[in-house]
Formats: C-alpha cells, structure tokens, sequence
C-alpha cells in the first residue's frame, strides 16, 4: 500500500512538472555591455524558432510564448552571442562581452569575402547602417562622400540622370567608370537598383583587390549585396518618402537696367529698357515634388530564406516639371536555400521599368540652362492681352507655323534683343523639345554551391541581363529665328536592346595546418553581350497632315540609319592565393587572363597579375596588450588590370556601306559605296598599374578608428574610341579606336572614425575622410611631338576648349592667359606665352584643370534615446569649371551680374573685366576659368524613433519618422549655378555649357517594420 502511495505521488508531481513547464510565459529582462550601458537593437530569439524580438533604446526586452524548457539567444554585432535556458525564471537580464573576433568585420572580395582584419589590397567598406540613413534616391548617393579616394559628380541634375564615379582619378583617356558587381553579377549599370536593398557596399581601390576581375577592373570595383531574409518570423518593411525641390543657387543675372547699359556701352545704341523685367533664373525653375515608397517581405527557417521588395520612385524636375521627369518601379526577390548538408542554391533577381521625360541640356548653343543665362531680361515669359509684337505673329504667318503658346493660351515671349538661336527658355523647356526614355531591365543570377568535402566548396554561378531602350524626341513647329526654327513635326526614334550572360564557375579550398592558413581560388568564367540598335529612325511630317508623334503614321518622311555589328564575347581563366601566419604575416596573389574579341585577333588576350603583403604588427609578442592602440596592420600591393570599357568592337575592321542615314550613297546618279573607317590592327588592351602602400589603426579600445594609404596609379596604352582625334581631314575617313598614351594619378588617402556610447545613453560616430590626387598625361601616341589631342569643342574656342598633351593634367582646360585688363582700353590684355611679339592661337595653354587636388566628405552621427540625428558632408579643393555657355557670335546676351559689377567703365579704371565692348573677346580665357573648390552639405538629418512600449501596443516592430535637408547648403566662390558641375563626356569634365543644378529637397520620411 505505501508502494503504491508513493508511485501515486511520483506520478503526479510528475505530471505536475511537466504541466508546468509545457505551459508558455512571457520572459521581459535587460541587455547591457560590459560598462553597463544599455544595448538596443540586440536580437533575442526562441532557439531553433522563429519567435523573436529585440531591445529597445534602453536595452529593454519583451518576448511572449516562451516555455521553461526553451533558450534564449541573445546576438548583437560586435559582442559574443549568449544562449541562456529559461527555466522557471520570467526576469532575465543579459550582459554581453565584446567579440574581438566579431571586431574584425567581413568583406566582399572578389568571387568570396574574407576578415577585414586579413585584408592586403585598399578595400573601402559601407553598411547597411549608413546606408539605411540616408534619404538619397540612388546608389551614386549612398557612396557620395562616405569613403576616401572616391569621387561621385552627377552627370546632370535631371531627374533619373546618372553620377559619374571616379575612383582614384580619371584613369582613362575615355570611359573611366568602375565595374559594378551586384550579388556576383557584373552589370552595366546601377540605376535600377534602390537603396533599400543593399545590405553593403565595398569599393576596391587599389590593383591587388581588383586583378581578380582582370580586364574590366582597371577604374575600380563596386560590389553590392543585396538584402537576405533573417530568422525571426515574417517581417515587413515600409518605407515612404515626401520629397519638395527647388534651386539653391548664389548666381544673378544682370537686370533689365544693368543689361541696358551694359549694351549701350557695348555700342548696342538699340538696346533700350521696354518695361520687362525677367529674372530668367527665377522664371525657369520651378519647385517640384518627389516621391517614394519601398515595401519588402523577408523572413528565414533553418533551411531557406527569402527577401523581396518592391519599390516606385516618382520625381518631377525643377526645369519643365513633367517634361524632366523620372519614374523608376523596381521589384527584387532574393532567395537562398540549404538543400542538402552539401549543397546550397540561390537566385538573386531584380526587374526596373523607368520612364524619363528630359530636355534639351549640356549644350552651349541649344540647351534650356544655356538659353535661360544668355537672353535678354526685356523678354517676357508670355505677353500680356494684347501686347503680343506684331513681328510675332508676322514670323509665324511667313513661315506657316502657330506661335508659340501656354496651356493657358497666352504667347511666350520672343527674345527682345537677344538674335540667334536663343529661345525662351520656359517655352524650350515646357512645350518645344521633349524626350522620353523607356527601359525595361532585367538582371538575375542562380547559383549552386556545392560543400563537397571539408574545406571545399565548388559554385557555378550562371547570371544574365536584359534592358530594352526606347528612346523618343519629339519637336514642334516653331519660327523664332532662321537659326531657331522648325517648320514641321519632327521626331526621332532608337530602340536598342542589350542582351548579356555570364557563366561563371570556381572552387574554393581552405586549408589551415598549426599557425598556417591557406585559402586557394581557382575559376574560369565565359560571357557574351549584344547590344543590338533594333531601330534608329528619324522623320517630320508637314503641320497640316500632322495626327501625332509616330513615324509609323501616314505623311512622315522616314530616314533609317544602318547599324554595323559590334561583337563583345570574353573567356577568362583566374586564380587567387591568399596565405596568413596566425593572423600576424599576410600574403595574397592573384592572376587572369582574358580574352575579348573587340580586340584585334594578334591581341585579344591580356594576362593580369597582382601581389599584396600585409603584418599585423599589434600581433606581436613585443605588443603590449595594455597599449592604448588596439590594432595596427601595415600593407603593401602592386597589380595590373584592364580595361575594355572604352572600345565598340571591330577595331581591326573596315566595312563597306552602301548608305548613310538610310538614303543611298549616289556618285553623280550611280550607286556607290564607301568604308567605314580605317582599321587599326594594332590596338592593344589598356592596363592599370598600381602600387599601394597602406597602413590601418584601432585604438581606445577600438572606439577610433584610421587608414591611410599612398598609391600611384599608371594606365599604360589608353584608349579613345574617337578615331577622328587623330586622323587627318585629308584621309577622307576616321580612325578606329586607338591607344592615346599614358595617364598617372597619385595620391593619399586618410579615413578617420571615432564613435561610442556614453554612461547616460548618448550615442555619437564621427567619420572623415580626405584623399589627395594629382593626375598626369606622361606619354602621347599617334600625334607628333610636342602636339596634343583636341578634346571638347565649344563655339568661343575652335581648337577645343580641353586638351590631352603630354607634361599635363588629361583633358585640361585650353586658352589664353590673361595678364589684367588695360587700364586706357578696357580690353583684355592676352599674355604672349612663346615670347614671339604676336598673340595668336600659337599661345593658348592650359589655363585650368578639372581635377581636384584634394577630395574630402565626412558624417556625423548623433543619438540619444529615441532621437538621432545625422550630417553628411562632401567637396573638393583645387579644380576648376570653364563657363562655355556664352554664345561669341551673338553680342546681345545676358551674362552674369560679376561681369557687370567688375567692369571697365573708362580710362584709368583698374578692372577685373573688360569694358562692355571687349567682353567678347574674353570667351576663350582664363577669365571664363574659375575655381570650382566647394563644400556641400549634402545631409541634415533629425529623426525620432517610436519607444519600444508604445510600438508593441500597437503591434509594430519599429516606426522611425525623419525631416532631411539634402543639398540644401553649398559654400562655394563659384559664380555658377552649380559647382558640382556634371558631365557627360570623358573629355568635357568640369566644362559648363548651362548645367541642370542639383535639386535641393527638403524630404519627409517614414520608416514602419511589422
């Protein structure tokens, strides 16, 4: 009976316990570092579930459904996990230690990732954090001013209009745009990609980091990652943005007063005040509206895991709203899965459909920008009732065309004064001249990874990219002037398709042996792109049979351009060694060849080699480890790449064609041909060398951080693509492609950051960065000694206004020194530089260079509870701008108010400017040549993050709102509309022909996870 008693009572306790332990509690505590400070943002999760949940701002935690028999984990960045058994506890408070390991982050690297504490080559690194701070719309804004030695310019203010970026110089005579990977996927372009999918970003600066992707590694490399799903549940991200443009520009216009007699005193007697009054600056731009709103779905179990996202960007522009407009949608979907202990596959894909309207810019003769700095402000924008000139509507009847009108009905203004081409520029920009740009782009890779035994693994990697453009301009009739007119429906169409794959195939093998480390890569990959011109027409239909804009439609004139073929196919053999000793002696070579066929066949393969060295010396024994400086490493490389970016293809061909611009060649009423151009069978691959010396710093217990590096970059064989360059007018054809000579850049480079968490809760993170660049033309080809190649043309200099001449900087600025204004003349007085007694075009020299001695940027990082607070900062110290956009054949344009206030009025005077009379023959000098130095902030951010307590009530994860002022504040001397001038040519860097400004916009944003 007490056996029995007592089998009853062990069976129910038992029963007891485990009711008890089966049954769910919430479990609430606090994480805190080693000094007790809290730590938010720690992920605490069930182990092997998907319930979870993370730390407030003060490091507090709740997390329902949690048994007695379940553990906790506890992970933050930078600090040792912790696994903790719940048990009958329902308080668990938490400290985590500092991870010496977890301090040495991991980068990408080409075709793998490694500690960057192992690192040998110039690696620059951006994350998430930094990137999800920032309001930019595009990737080119993330990278703006956030490391050394990069510098990213915008090719144009417009809407949807790219950046330029430049890492380490211009190191090309041509394209010099690095090559982008995103998910292991080389791609032509990143405008399709938004910013709230990237995970990091690395930029590979010097030769050893980038020889691993041979040929197209010459400018540089940026690796992208894109988000992948996370354990913890489903999440759901949002995130919104109100964006309001406008113009911030210090530039003014002469008013109506002072351009009256300024012309007087140019002997334009005619020039006389008419009761108009336009400030063309104000006129022309507008504010305008931008939105965006991303959306994505991510979430993990043990075995898959899955990101995807959907995003709309719709952005009006400050000059002809709607007619400078872009609009981006952008879906991705990322997905991993572990289908076997040894193998691993993934699919990494993102489509983009874009839709831009743009006006006529970047022209120093027929640009909107160009019109609105050159006419005269006694145009009105439109005409009040009745006051139309009858000289208006004379030219329209004489010519057959309407007059040009608003969409409320009254009559744009015809230039008073100004003759020529120039046009009001609010009618160019709103209802004259519109193109639209539609693309579809599609780009996605699939991989297999097999872990086939310990050790090594195997991927093969198959990526392909398809973008179709159509690109459309459409003019109405018009009549302002024989030079400004247009007296039928005219429109253009291209459509081009680039079709582009890539299959790629590598093993990894790492091996480690006491003390020694071996990692070894080997791979061989092979792709082919099309970029195929599917059409490329033109016509103009007369106005009165005119029914829209489609030259398929009766009545056009239609003329259809012949495309020769352009083939690009590329295999490629690689392999990489990477050696360390116990953390301490680092060493790491790596060579590829490829072999391209927009080569001629003599030369179609190039071989690239680099080495890389590296000692860590805070590993030695001889090391203190009390030392107020944590880390030190010092590191040296030397590699080589190319470059193909510059070349069509069928360099060593010349093709017989039989029409030019769709109409037939016709020699006195035969049928007749002619060649193409002349070949060059002995073009050679353009290649980069370079030598780094670098050295990075850890120190106050890795709270400061520093790097700095020297490095000397020499691109040997450049490449222009423009033949005519160097061919004689007398050859009757141009050149193809050919190897201009030899372009140095050297500098230094400094990256400083210094950031941590006080006692009381507040957060800050310094970061800056400074880099120094001196670039050199030291070698020329093809020209006779002593000569140059004429580069950007414009209408006051005919030999071109940039230059590429050996001793000099690539694409300087070409002109006339000045050496003051004479006082009894008011005329410019131009320095006789060969000492001959005669000024003539024999002595223009370089008068300015748009490459900027010193590059810098920086951010400031602030928070204190629910509230952070960001400034981002960028700039440069030592270019210059060349101002083209004055027109010499018209003597009545409006300029800038400088060459008003700064004038030579009579004898005597002591003047910066000449006289009114003699500013035309100022165009082609130094005068035209400023500084181009500025600062800009391109950030001001405030934001408030919900508390934790209230977002729970309300069912969400985070809700984070945030005011942003971006580009809102430029300290500059430029008397411009914009020192942070674009470009859309290699050899017209720094040259302002009327450049659409950058919008400053004051944004609103809302970031919401569930």
């Amino acid at each position: 009976m007490i056996i029995r008693l007592k089998h009853v009572i062990a069976t129910l306790v038992i029963i007891i316990t485990q009711t008890a332990f089966a049954q769910t509690k919430t479990i609430s505590g606090l994480v805190t570092d080693q000094a007790g400070i809290p730590l938010g943002g720690v992920t605490v999760i069930v182990s092997g579930t998907t319930n979870g949940t993370s730390t407030d701002f003060d490091g507090n935690y709740t997390i329902d459904n949690v048994k007695a028999t379940d553990k906790l984990d506890f992970t933050y960045i930078g600090m040792v996990a912790q696994t903790i058994t719940v048990g009958a506890k329902t308080t668990i408070n938490v400290t985590l230690q500092e991870d010496a390991q977890a301090l040495d982050e991991v980068v990408i690297v080409g075709y793998g990732s490694k500690k960057k504490s192992l690192v040998t080559g110039a690696i620059s690194s951006i994350d998430s954090k930094d990137i999800k701070s920032t309001s930019g719309q595009r990737v080119e804004q993330v990278l703006q001013g956030r490391t050394s030695g990069v510098t990213v310019s915008s090719s144009s203010g417009a809407p949807g209009s790219g950046a330029k970026i430049r890492i380490r110089g211009a190191g090309s005579s041509g394209n010099s745009d690095p090559l982008y990977i995103v998910d292991g996927m080389k791609t032509s372009s990143i405008v399709d990609i938004a910013p709230g999918d990237i995970a990091n970003l690395e930029i590979l600066k010097d030769a050893a980091s980038a020889a691993i992707y041979g040929t197209e590694g010459a400018n540089g490399v940026v690796i992208i990652t894109t988000k992948r799903g996370k354990q913890g549940g489903l999440k759901v991200g949002f995130n919104s943005q109100l964006a309001i443009q406008t113009v911030k520009t210090n530039m003014e216009l002469m008013n109506a007063e002072q351009f009256v007699q300024y012309m007087n005193e140019a002997g334009q007697a005619n020039v006389a005040l008419n009761g108009y009054d336009t400030d063309w600056i104000d006129e022309t731009f507008n504010n305008a509206l931008m939105f965006r709103n991303d959306v994505n779905l991510s979430g993990a179990t043990e075995k898959l895991s899955y990101y995807m996202s959907a995003s709309n960007l719709n952005q009006d522009g400050i000059v002809g709203k709607g007619n400078s407009s872009f609009e981006r949608s952008t879906f991705r979907a990322n997905i991993k899965a572990d289908i076997t202990d040894w193998l691993e596959a993934g699919v990494n894909a993102t489509y983009s459909i874009t839709d831009k309207n743009g006006i006529q810019e970047n022209s120093d003769t027929r640009g909107v920008i160009q019109n609105m700095l050159i006419i005269d402000p006694l145009t009105p924008v439109t005409y009040s009732n009745g006051q139309v000139p009858q000289s208006v509507y004379d030219r329209a009847t004489d010519n057959g065309v309407p007059v040009l009108t608003a969409n409320n009905g009254s009559v744009y203004g015809y230039p008073s004064y100004s003759t020529g081409e120039v046009i009001n520029p609010v009618a160019f920009a709103n209802d004259i001249n519109k193109t639209i740009t539609d693309t579809d782009q599609f780009l996605g890779s699939a991989y297999l990874k097999f872990n086939l035994f310990e050790g090594f693994n195997f991927t093969s990697r198959f990526g392909y990219e398809n973008g179709k453009t159509e690109v459309r301009n459409n003019v109405i009739p018009y009549y302002v002037s024989s030079e400004a007119a247009n007296t039928k429906y005219t429109t253009s169409q291209t459509k081009y398709e680039t079709k582009k794959w890539l299959w790629e195939n590598f093993a990894t093998y790492t091996k480690a042996f006491n003390d020694h480390n071996f990692t070894l890569l080997a791979g061989y990959s092979a792709e082919e792109t099309r970029f195929e011109t599917v059409l490329s027409r033109n016509g103009s239909v007369d106005i009165d049979q005119f029914t829209g804009f489609d030259l398929d439609l009766p009545g056009y004139t239609v003329e259809v351009k012949d495309i020769l073929p352009a083939p690009d196919n590329m295999v490629s053999m690689y392999g990489r060694l990477s050696y360390d000793f116990a953390g301490k002696y680092l060493f790491e070579t790596s060579i590829r060849r490829d072999k391209s066929d927009k080569f001629p066949e003599a030369n179609r393969a190039g071989t690239f080699p680099a080495f890389s060295a590296g000692w860590v010396l805070s590993k030695e024994d001889f090391w203190k480890e009390d030392s107020k400086l944590n880390y030190a490493k010092l590191r040296a490389s030397w590699g080589q790449n190319g470059s193909r970016s510059n070349l069509i293809g069928n360099a060593d061909k010349t093709y017989v064609i039989r029409a030019i611009n769709g109409v037939g060649i016709n020699y006195e009423g035969a049928t007749g041909a002619q060649i193409s151009g002349y070949s060059n069978p002995n073009l050679v691959w353009e290649t980069s060398e370079q030598l780094d010396f670098g050295a990075d710093f850890r120190a106050f217990e890795n709270r400061l951080n520093f790097s700095v590096d020297y490095y000397k970059k020499t691109t040997k064989d450049a490449i222009v693509n423009n033949g005519g360059l160097i061919t004689p007018g007398s050859a009757g054809f141009q050149s193809n492609e050919f190897n201009a000579g030899t372009i140095e850049n050297k500098g230094w480079e400094f990256e400083l950051g210094y950031g941590d968490t006080t006692s009381g809760g507040f957060r800050y993170d310094f970061n800056a960065n400074l880099s120094t660049l001196k670039n050199e033309v030291t070698e020329i080809l093809f020209v006779p000694e002593g000569a140059s190649i004429i580069g950007a043309g414009a209408q006051q200099n005919p030999d071109g206004v940039t230059r590429f001449t050996e001793g000099q900087p690539s694409w300087y600025f070409y002109g006339y020194k000045t050496d003051g204004i004479d006082t009894a003349t008011g005329e410019v007085i131009k320095v006789d530089t060969n000492g001959d007694n005669i000024v003539n075009n024999a002595d223009k020299v370089k008068v300015g260079s748009p490459h900027p001695d010193v590059l810098f940027g920086g951010n400031i990082a602030l928070g204190y509870k629910a509230f952070d607070f960001n400034l981002q900062f960028q700039g440069t110290i030592g270019n210059d701008i060349f101002a083209t956009y004055h027109q010499p054949s018209r003597p009545i344009t409006n300029k800038p108010v400088h060459f008003y206030n700064e004038r030579w009025t009579q004898p005597g005077d002591v003047a910066t400017f000449p006289g009114a009379a003699n500013v035309i023959d100022s165009y082609d000098t130094d005068l035209m040549v400023e500084d181009g130095s500025y600062m800009r902030i391109k950030q001001i951010q405030v934001g408030y993050t919900l508390p934790k307590k209230i977002a729970e009530r309300l069912k969400i994860n985070n809700l984070r709102i945030y005011v942003s002022l971006d580009d809102y504040f430029t300290f500059t001397d430029y008397k411009g509309l914009d020192p942070e001038i674009g470009n859309f040519s290699y050899n017209s860097i720094g040259v302002d022909r009327g450049f659409y400004p950058t919008a400053a916009k004051t944004v609103f944003g809302l970031s919401l996870d569930f």
